[in-house]
């Protein structure tokens, strides 16, 4: 359950890349960014409305969506929204680099079986993906054409992702697995 409540924001962004490369695969950058823009105000609005806590990456998703999408549309240049996601990816890393920025996403198992030090050395390696798919967004966006980065701003940071996830999680659970069985030959 816990990993659920952990994918559901990452799952909840993917959906949202989806309708934003599908938009603009068939509509085109200009109708995709405007949709874009009107979702991320809405949503924010909508959460106020709510009462419910708006989180800083939320507003900072906003903030980089309303202004690199009205650039787009008002210079009619792709690339400012193109460009949006490596600030992203820059501000995450930056975030990422405190220490303990994993904590709260970690079900107790973990916190109660792996070295502090572990957890610190795999939020540093989140945050170094982050600084990669920064600089890799750019990259494409110099050098390849925006159908080309649409998908690769669909897949490549999602299939980026979700290996480092698989490594550390299977890394995480063979070595909480043995710290259990070491405790259990330990206590008998």
């Amino acid at each position: 359950m816990v990993v659920v409540r952990a994918l559901i924001p990452i799952a909840r962004d993917l959906v949202a890349t989806f309708v934003f490369v599908a938009l603009f695969w068939t509509l085109g950058v200009y109708i995709a960014t405007a949709v874009g823009v009107s979702l991320v105000v809405a949503q924010t609005l909508y959460m106020h409305w709510r009462g419910k806590k708006i989180g800083a990456l939320q507003w900072l998703s906003l903030v980089l969506i309303t202004t690199f999408g009205g650039l787009t549309i008002l210079f009619h240049r792709p690339h400012f929204i193109m460009v949006k996601p490596s600030l992203l990816w820059l501000a995450l890393g930056v975030v990422m680099l405190r220490r303990d920025w994993m904590a709260p996403y970690l079900p107790p198992i973990v916190t109660d079986n792996l070295d502090d030090s572990q957890i610190v050395r795999a939020g540093y390696a989140y945050a170094a993906l982050m600084f990669v798919l920064a600089i890799a967004n750019v990259l494409v966006v110099k050098t390849a054409s925006p159908n080309f980065w649409a998908a690769y701003a669909l897949l490549g940071p999602t299939l980026a992702q979700g290996l480092l996830l698989l490594i550390f999680y299977f890394v995480f659970r063979k070595q909480i697995i043995a710290r259990i069985r070491e405790r259990a030959s330990g206590a008998a």
